[in-house]
């Protein structure tokens, strides 16, 4: 799974997580950063969470919304799971997500597809109102992660689409 940490000086850094093991008390996070493979190891103790890098000295960690933002002593990173949210600094400005929890009522488009910006590609029932999701730029349809009756979360890929540019 790839995940994007964006500061908040724009700067960003990708991280492929490769593998998740658990051996009781402590998770290893075996993952690549630039090619290069690193293990992180977690644990509670306490009510309180640790890491360590070669599990031997433990530091402590801040616990937040879970997945979203991690903060250490002078850097604030927000915390993308599998994608880049649309218009993000020089993210992928493709990416269409949910900004709130819903239900798939209807796809306006195929993989393949040429879109333009400002299009609807899809209708997304959310609160009793049906939305509608348009395209944020021009381009063609790379992937639709999403089907018809599908209920979602916030924060779920709904579309990619390779930006014309």
């Amino acid at each position: 799974m790839r995940y994007y940490f964006l500061d908040q000086d724009r700067n960003e850094q990708i991280v492929d997580m490769d593998r998740m093991v658990e051996d009781g008390v402590t998770r290893q996070f075996h993952f690549k950063i630039e090619g290069k493979k690193h293990v992180f190891h977690a644990r509670k103790l306490a009510g309180k969470l640790f890491g360590s890098w070669e599990g031997k000295k433990w530091f402590k960690l801040p616990m937040l919304s879970p997945g979203e933002t991690l903060v250490s002593h002078a850097t604030t990173l927000k915390v993308y799971r599998g994608f880049k949210p649309s218009g993000l600094f020089n993210g992928n400005a493709g990416a269409l997500i949910t900004q709130m929890p819903g239900k798939i009522v209807k796809l306006m488009v195929n993989v393949g597809d040429k879109v333009q910006q400002g299009q609807t590609v899809l209708i997304l029932e959310a609160m009793k109102m049906e939305n509608e999701i348009k395209a944020g730029v021009a381009g063609t349809v790379k992937s639709i992660n999403v089907q018809v009756g599908q209920a979602l979360e916030s924060g779920v890929l709904l579309i990619e689409i390779d930006d014309e540019a």
